[in-house]
């Protein structure tokens, strides 16, 4: 026999919040962000420090020659006696010489504005990382929603589908006794065939949610998840428009990372101007020599000349000479740049031009912000009418079915009333459904723009029982309006 695949594991909002959050990816690479910044600012505060160098070098020379003289005595009466003196040496000299060589800048104004700049990216990026556990949150809350919405509308469309195939059967039944006529088993037909698509259709979403859930919180596709929380009603958001407006303004994380780049860009601009400035560095050295001078080999060959050549006895000498010597000093060197070709200038343009693109990001997403925070919040407003009126529709359709299919039976009225009743209480429960997630995750908007976790105590969802949903404005409201849709349609 196949075998039977895994149950599905049941997690709640609050354990996926928390997995989800340990695992995200996307934080990990935010953390990783200012780890890499905080180290690019700790290098550049090194540059401020004095640099310590040991110096040392050493060289060894040997020289080989030939020595030759010839010296002219004063004469002596009528003889003149000349002195003939013939040699070969060896030199070699030995040379070492150890040191310390300390350089410090003492009017760094380029590295105090890169200083200034990298510091400002680190605070950008520790903002970042603050914007990304939001926008992880505000992911996994989405998703689950949406997993929650597919698990509440699969039961809705699998009742949908009995109930189809329970009237098709009673239709088939009449046609054979000649009660029906073949239109009515037609439409019948078609009502099972779409109730099936969308089955199909919540099949495959609930797969996918399944699937992206689990892939968030980094585990294998099998076991499948599903959401262990009911649809529940959200209590009230606990601010006025304003109030909100004014939250999600103040404390938005993507805001401050915007005014850090922008920070960040202005002393990147300082850093290129100081180019221009003069620089004063201070050397400072101090060292000890030794030297090292022989002689192994010095032959001198001395003849004297005259009317009578006599040579004379010849030396063969080995001598050395060594000695050693210390010094020190220090300097200051300045340095004042003339011309750079306008680098420096262009260099300030471009990041002040940066700066500027920046500024402009930042109205934008203020502006966005104030849209979603306005949008989330009236609509959280109209959400407790709404879900009341939808609870109200499936229990005025759930009683209009009855008696409809009573009357139908009864042979008062026509299969087509059956029908459109049907979907009207399809599409009721489908949109009740959707209501209520929808104003879960525009509860999570609000979360996520203001950083603010609502603390009312929600109240149960009766008409949905203990069915998890979850969803928003995508294909998961898409799929709780698809019924109402198709009905109009026909």
């Amino acid at each position: 026999m196949p075998a039977r695949p895994a149950p599905a594991t049941a997690l709640s909002l609050e354990a996926v919040l928390r997995e989800g959050l340990a695992v995200s990816a996307q934080l990990r690479r935010s953390a990783r962000q200012v780890s890499r910044d905080a180290a690019v600012s700790g290098l550049s505060r090194s540059l401020l420090n004095p640099r310590l160098n040991l110096i040392g070098s050493g060289s060894y020379t040997q020289v080989g020659t030939s020595i030759g003289l010839i010296t002219g005595l004063p004469t002596l009466g009528d003889v003149s006696v000349g002195l003939d003196q013939n040699g070969y040496a060896v030199l070699q000299n030995t040379f070492g010489n150890v040191g310390l060589v300390l350089d410090l800048n003492l009017l760094p104004l380029q590295q105090l504005a890169q200083i200034s700049a990298d510091q400002a990216r680190q605070q950008g990026s520790e903002a970042s990382l603050r914007e990304s556990e939001r926008q992880a949150r505000f992911e996994l809350v989405s998703t689950y929603r949406q997993l929650q919405l597919n698990q509440a509308l699969l039961p809705v469309w699998t009742a949908a589908l009995q109930a189809s195939s329970s009237l098709q059967a009673d239709v088939q039944a009449f046609r054979r006794n000649g009660l029906a006529a073949r239109i009515d088993t037609l439409r019948a037909q078609a009502l099972v065939a779409g109730d099936r698509q969308g089955l199909s259709e919540v099949q495959a979403q609930l797969a996918a949610q399944q699937a992206r859930l689990a892939i968030l919180l980094q585990r294998p596709l099998q076991p499948l998840l599903s959401a262990a929380d009911p649809i529940v009603e959200q209590g009230p958001w606990p601010a006025d428009l304003a109030s909100t407006l004014e939250s999600a303004l103040r404390q938005r994380p993507l805001l401050e990372a915007f005014r850090a780049q922008q920070r960040a860009q202005r002393q990147q601009a300082r850093v290129a101007l100081a180019g221009r400035l003069p620089s004063v560095g201070l050397v400072a050295g101090l060292g000890y020599s030794g030297n090292r001078l022989a002689a192994p080999v010095l032959q001198q060959q001395t003849s004297l000349q005259g009317p009578i050549p006599l040579a004379l006895p010849s030396t063969d000498l080995n001598n050395t000479l060594s000695g050693a010597f210390y010094n020190w000093g220090a300097a200051l060197l300045l340095r004042q740049p003339l011309w750079d070709g306008g680098r420096s200038g262009r260099e300030a343009a471009v990041a002040e031009r940066q700066a500027d693109l920046i500024a402009s990001d930042e109205q934008l997403a203020r502006q966005q912000i104030s849209q979603d925070v306005s949008a989330a919040w009236n609509a959280l407003q109209a959400a407790p009418q709404a879900i009341a009126a939808a609870r109200l529709s499936v229990e005025a359709q759930e009683r209009a079915l009855g008696d409809a299919r009573l009357r139908f039976r009864a042979q008062i009225d026509p299969l087509t009333e059956v029908l459109l009743v049907q979907r009207d209480l399809q599409a009721a429960r489908a949109s009740l459904a959707t209501v209520l997630t929808r104003q879960a995750l525009d509860q999570a908007v609000l979360e996520r723009e203001t950083g603010l976790v609502s603390g009312a105590a929600p109240r149960a969802a009766g008409a949905t029982g203990s069915e998890p949903a979850s969803a928003g404005d995508g294909a998961g409201a898409a799929a709780g309006r698809s019924p109402a849709q198709r009905l109009r349609r026909r």
